[in-house]
């Protein structure tokens, strides 16, 4: 029983990069120390690099001398099989045309599953969702336009994470147990010890005051969805965290000691104040982080507010440093309230402005809903850990220090568009005073979900998510993580982890159902369909999950098949990694299955003759730039690296701050 176990057997992997055969001889080890006699399930947080041949590497973005074929087409070729099952998501780096052809999900090599742009499966007693890509806030709202064959550009974007996908995982209603995501949540470095991850990563701190730390989408996913466990890896870096919702009070509590010491709390109670009953100064898409949690006191457990640890007693030395650390972080908390309630007034007044003048309108058109209105913020700084020649920023940053604002008010663009194609704003609020307020001050893009209904998730009911990033292999930190993980819903339905297969999940076959048709596919000039709402998502989705009770549930088809085929050539060591001719794009059998299990359309399968026509034709003319920032010169090099500061912060200061964010591409990137 799952209960004789005490949980399900847990190895979290933070970037791959290609190095299977070491991440599972380093698993076993592991497994062995802890005494177990094997693991249930690994989960791998992005950067996979499934590199199948050398073809296969003109489609990852790594600049060139950093390309490395790794060891995971010993594991596609059948050399070599995953000792244990292993569930990934996508990240920055990685064999694009490859993950293009699994969107929905599917065996990337045998008891290799990969999760696709988006997905919600299950693991026995566990669900699991997922989102691959990181935050770039200029393409969040356009379609999939990315395919073969890719031009530069394309590469750099292809794996930018899109609403469309994102909205899916906001119609979710019902409880989940753990989230993954590339990079991390925004805003999650203040639930845990975030002076020393400033210590340990140079240029965090900046990044993160400004609001360019983190995923806003994977923020508000997590805000939604509130698992117990959310993982994450990007920055190259171990950090833990541990969230509370909904103004949750937190308590110290006896944990593992090979488990962070972060996570040795249990939510309590909510605490509502007198005050915060009374007075609302902030919109309810906008909330304010919570401190890290003070984990020194050993005087057992002790009620913890705002993630604060109360000290119940001590010695006269150690109550006058709590009083002295409490009147510091008093001050540093009231300077960083006041700056957040001048922001929200600011950010409402706008919101209320733009509302008003949008309102005058029946309904935006459908070609222009979630398009941006402002040109690409030309101060700010990329940190993502993308190639040395991705370095756009990404996109308008969310409020200073907010762990989540809503992501219909984040998004940036890469065009320099003029004001007259977003909402008009009262003369009071002048695009010139725009301009000199911080970049989380930017108007929010005109979108009919900004005003749609926000329905009731009383199933979803779990307090305290605990948070983990892990590092890559050969860097500074810890890049494996083994944890037992118990639903947070019992359930007897799952006897024993042997018999604990992957499996579809009944709500996101029916979200799956409902969206199929607004994915667009290769199309640049493409407007992706309109949020219909909530209200409108949840009936349509009780429609479908009727159809997947009848046509798959009942059929017993809600295993996932072990219906692995090979669809590109094996590796061929006479082809040099350095070719850049890209491959043909190969139709995946397993989504061709997976479109007849839903009988929904197959928007990846081309006809030979098309593919031909797509090749022949080449990589559609790149643009030139992103924002007219361009890729190039720019502010940092590689800062994060250690390098100087570029030439200035003229046009072309596209390259961002750090280039190789996550680490030196020379630290086995």
């Amino acid at each position: 029983m799952l209960s004789e176990i005490d949980g399900v057997r847990v190895a979290v992997v933070g970037c791959a990069h290609g190095g299977f055969d070491e991440i599972y001889t380093l698993l076993k080890a592991r497994a062995e120390e802890k005494g177990w006699e094997t693991i249930d399930l690994v989960i791998i947080g992005g950067d996979f690099q499934a590199l199948r041949n050398a073809n296969d590497a003109a489609c990852i973005s790594v600049p060139a001398k950093w390309k490395s074929m790794g060891d995971f087409y010993k594991y596609y070729g059948g050399e070599a099989v995953a000792p244990y099952l292993t569930i990934f998501c996508g990240g920055n780096h990685e064999a694009s045309n490859y993950m293009y052809e699994l969107y929905y999900g599917g065996w990337a090599a045998p008891n290799i599953y990969y999760l696709g742009a988006a997905n919600i499966v299950r693991f026995g007693p566990l669900r699991i969702s997922a989102m691959s890509g990181i935050w770039k806030g200029y393409d969040f709202r356009k379609p999939h336009f990315e395919r073969l064959p890719y031009n530069a550009d394309d590469l750099h974007s292809v794996y930018h994470i899109r609403e469309l996908d994102v909205r899916k995982l906001l119609q979710v209603r019902t409880q989940v147990d753990i989230g993954l995501s590339h990079d991390w949540p925004r805003g999650i470095e203040y639930s845990g010890d975030h002076r020393e991850l400033f210590r340990k990563k140079r240029g965090f701190r900046e990044d993160s005051e400004h609001g360019r730390l983190g995923n806003a989408a994977a923020r508000d996913v997590l805000d939604r969805l509130r698992p117990a466990y959310w993982f994450s890896a990007h920055l190259h870096v171990k950090f833990a965290a541990a969230l509370a919702h909904d103004g949750t009070t937190l308590a110290k509590i006896p944990f593992p000691a090979d488990q962070p010491a972060v996570w040795a709390v249990e939510a309590q109670a909510p605490v509502v104040s007198p005050k915060a009953a009374s007075k609302t100064m902030v919109s309810s898409s906008v909330k304010s982080p919570s401190p890290p949690p003070n984990t020194t006191s050993n005087t057992g457990p002790a009620p913890m507010v705002s993630n604060k640890v109360l000290r119940a007693s001590g010695t006269a030395q150690e109550k006058l440093q709590a009083w002295n650390d409490f009147a510091q972080g008093g001050a540093q908390e009231f300077e960083r309230q006041e700056r957040r309630v001048m922001e929200q007034e600011w950010m409402e007044t706008i919101r209320r402005q733009d509302e008003r003048r949008a309102g005058s309108k029946d309904q935006p058109s459908e070609g222009n809903v979630g398009q941006p209105t402002l040109g690409q913020n030309q101060d700010e700084i990329d940190l993502d850990s993308s190639s040395e020649s991705d370095k756009s920023g990404s996109g308008n940053p969310s409020p200073t220090k907010a762990p989540r604002l809503d992501i219909s008010a984040s998004d940036g663009s890469n065009n320099n568009e003029t004001a007259a194609e977003g909402p008009l704003v009262d003369r009071a609020v002048t695009e010139g005073l725009r301009s000199k307020l911080p970049a989380s001050f930017a108007r929010p893009a005109a979108s009919a979900e900004s005003t749609q209904k926000k329905l009731e998730t009383a199933d979803i009911t779990n307090k305290l998510t605990r948070f983990l990033a892990l590092d890559k292999p050969h860097n500074r930190d810890d890049f494996l993580h083994l944890v037992k993980i118990n639903p947070i819903k019992s359930t007897d339905a799952h006897a024993s982890p042997e018999t604990f297969r992957l499996e579809y999940d009944k709500e996101w076959l029916a979200i799956t159902r409902v969206f199929a048709n607004d994915l667009v596919l290769g199309d640049a000039t493409a407007q992706v369909p309109a949020n219909k709402g909530e209200e409108y998502y949840r009936a349509r989705i009780l429609e479908e999950e009727e159809w997947v009770e009848k046509h798959i549930v009942d059929e017993w088809r809600m295993q996932v098949p072990y219906n692995f085929q090979p669809s590109a050539p094996n590796f061929d060591p006479d082809v040099p990694l350095t070719t850049t001719e890209q491959p043909m794009e190969y139709t995946n059998s397993q989504t061709t299955e997976f479109c007849k299990l839903l009988d929904i359309p197959n928007k990846f399968d081309l006809t030979e003759s098309e593919r031909e026509a797509r090749m022949n034709a080449g990589p559609r003319a790149s643009g030139a730039g992103h924002g007219g920032r361009g890729r190039g010169g720019g502010r940092g090099g590689s800062r994060r690296g250690g390098a100087r500061r570029g030439p200035g912060r003229g046009p072309s200061r596209g390259m961002g701050r750090g280039g190789a964010r996550c680490g030196d591409f020379n630290a086995s990137w």
